[in-house]
C-alpha cells in the first residue's frame, strides 16, 4: 500500500508491507521517521520519492555556496523574475527542516548578530536535489505525452 505523508515542507510517499488500511490512521510522525515500533510489528517502511516543496528547491539551489537568509530571499527573487517571494518564517521553518534532515549545514555565524548566519548545501542535500530533478523532469515528459504536444511557455503564461 502506498501512502502519501506532508511532513514539514516535505511530502514524502510511503510504502507500507503487512499493514491494514485502518492501520494507516494510528501512524504518527515517529513512526514514519523510523521508530522501531513499527519494525517490531512487521510493518517495513521504505522512502520511495522525495517531492519537495517549490521552497525548499528554489532554498537548496540558492545554497550552492554560502548564503545568509535575506540573501536566499533575493536569490529566489531573481531566479523566478519575482514570482516566488519567502516570508522569513517559510524560510526559517525549511532552514531548521533542511539543517535536521542534514541538506544544508551551518557554514558560519557570527555570534555578535543572529541574522549573520551563513549556510551551505551538504553532499546529501545536492543528492536530494538532482532526484527532484529527476522527478520533475518525468513530470514533465509525462504531460508532454498526455497532451500529445509539446508545451511552450507562451502556452502555460496565460493558464497562470
Amino acid at each position: 500500500m502506498i501512502v502519501p505523508f506532508c511532513i514539514g515542507n516535505f511530502f514524502e510517499m510511503v510504502f507500507l508491507t503487512n499493514t491494514s488500511a485502518t492501520d494507516i490512521f494510528n501512524i504518527s510522525l515517529d513512526d514514519i521517521s523510523g521508530n522501531d515500533k513499527f519494525k517490531e510489528e512487521g510493518i517495513i517502511l521504505e522512502k520511495k520519492q522525495i517531492a519537495m516543496t517549490e521552497a525548499v528547491y528554489y532554498i537548496l539551489l540558492s545554497l550552492q555556496t554560502p548564503n545568509h537568509g535575506y540573501g536566499i530571499i533575493q536569490n529566489i527573487i531573481q531566479m523566478t523574475e519575482g514570482r516566488l517571494e519567502l516570508g522569513a518564517g517559510t524560510l526559517y521553518g525549511a532552514i531548521n527542516t533542511l539543517l535536521n534532515k542534514g541538506w544544508i549545514q551551518l557554514y558560519s555565524e557570527d555570534k555578535h548578530s543572529r541574522k549573520k548566519k551563513q549556510y551551505l548545501m551538504t553532499e546529501e542535500g545536492r543528492q536530494a536535489l538532482r532526484q527532484e530533478i529527476k522527478r520533475l523532469e518525468e513530470l514533465l515528459e509525462n504531460g508532454r505525452r498526455f497532451l500529445g504536444e509539446e508545451v511552450h511557455d507562451e502556452e502555460v503564461s496565460g493558464v497562470l
